[in-house]
């Protein structure tokens, strides 16, 4: 079965897709979500950091590893 980090890495996406990501009290993914409309996204007040496709995949990598060290 396949992975959310393993369908980034294989996949193309649009360019314009940006994600951001919850985290919870241990410093964990909780959720990742893709935004469509990343120009509405960023004008709200409480916007989170959009990331990039690279970004995303470096972040979901580092959080495997903590996982599998815990």
């Amino acid at each position: 079965m396949i992975d959310y980090l393993q369908h980034l890495k294989r996949s193309t996406q649009c360019k314009s897709n940006r994600w951001i990501v919850k985290l919870n009290d241990k410093g964990l993914i909780k959720e990742v979500k893709l935004i469509f409309n990343p120009k509405e996204y960023v004008t709200l007040s409480n916007a989170r950091k959009l990331l990039k496709r690279k970004e995303l995949i470096n972040i979901l990598e580092n959080d495997k590893a903590k996982r599998k060290a815990e």
